[in-house]
């Protein structure tokens, strides 16, 4: 089981030249192809623009009758948890359990966020407004 350690909300403002790639996993989220999170911050820092972790942590156990959909829905949950502010997620956690006939899985999920400038006293005014120079809204 490969699992997708980083997740970014739909539309999040990236710079340009990195092109961050992945799959749609729920309505508002893709998964990220990629190594890890350092690696994404690699490639942020290289452009001058910040991969801030925060502290807000979300997280969901849900069952399923497979482990793959319990992780699956246990995520999913996870994500809506999020608070809308930060347009990032990094998988912190995945656990499951089996019991007879089902499987619990619980996630957690910490709250990440993309910007170009290092307050994130901004985020709230800035999001979404205009873009800042040389970005573009990443592709769904």
């Amino acid at each position: 089981m490969n699992r997708r350690s980083l997740f970014l909300r739909a539309g999040t403002v990236i710079p340009n030249g990195c092109i961050l790639q992945g799959e749609t996993v729920c309505d508002g989220w893709m998964s990220v192809n990629s190594e890890s999170a350092n690696e994404v911050d690699a490639w942020l820092r290289a452009a001058h623009w910040h991969f801030m972790w925060l502290t807000l942590v979300s997280s969901s156990m849900r069952i399923g009758l497979t482990s793959d959909i319990a992780i699956r829905k246990a995520e999913f949950a996870a994500l809506y948890g999020l608070n809308r502010r930060f347009n990032a997620a990094e998988l912190i956690t995945a656990k499951v359990r089996r019991y007879l006939g089902f499987y619990v899985a619980r996630v957690k999920l910490a709250s990440r966020h993309i910007q170009e400038c290092a307050s994130l006293g901004l985020v709230d005014e800035a999001i979404f407004r205009r873009f800042p120079n040389g970005a573009a809204p990443q592709a769904r």
